[in-house]
């Protein structure tokens, strides 16, 4: 093993390890903490609820900046031989559509939140949205296109591999 092979393992951690902490995290984010914060009244879990969003949003901007960085790498790495057929290229494309989608999903929704924390009818009640149009939010868009991305990292992984042989 060679210092290259030791560097392309560590970028893949590091790729690896962002990912998880960001789609963990927004795992953690929609499924337990959104929920049970919808049902609390209470100014100081509210306030707890805006201190943990600034928090994670601290460690999803971490996370993006180190798959952004590391998948670039490992993508030069795994194209430059030139030995990657059609079939791990459309999906590696597809895979870069998905993540520059969750990128604009989580951005966009920001956007939204700091805007209506500025408006001047922020004090009327919102409409409760339901169903489909509740569930399509931007978090929970993002994380199925996260969960899919993992999917097709390991579709890749499997082309990668079995091209290689």
């Amino acid at each position: 093993m060679n210092i290259s092979d030791l560097f392309n393992i560590f970028i893949r951690w590091a790729h690896l390890i962002s990912a998880t902490a960001w789609v963990g995290g927004s795992i953690f984010w929609v499924l337990v903490l959104n929920p049970s914060m919808k049902h609390s009244e209470i100014s100081l879990i509210k306030k707890f609820h805006s201190q943990l969003s600034t928090e994670f949003r601290g460690l999803v901007d971490t996370c993006i900046f180190v798959l952004l960085a590391t998948g670039a790498i490992m993508t030069f790495n795994r194209l430059t031989p030139g030995n990657i057929g059609y079939p791990y290229a459309l999906i590696l494309g597809l895979k870069i559509v998905f993540v520059f989608g969750m990128f604009y999903f989580i951005r966009a929704k920001r956007h939204l939140n700091f805007i209506s924390k500025f408006s001047l009818t922020e004090h009327h009640e919102k409409p409760k949205s339901k169903g489909l149009t509740r569930f399509l939010n931007g978090y929970n868009i993002a994380l199925i296109l996260g969960l899919s991305v993992y999917l097709l990292s390991n579709l890749l992984n499997l082309i990668y591999i079995s091209t290689i042989s």
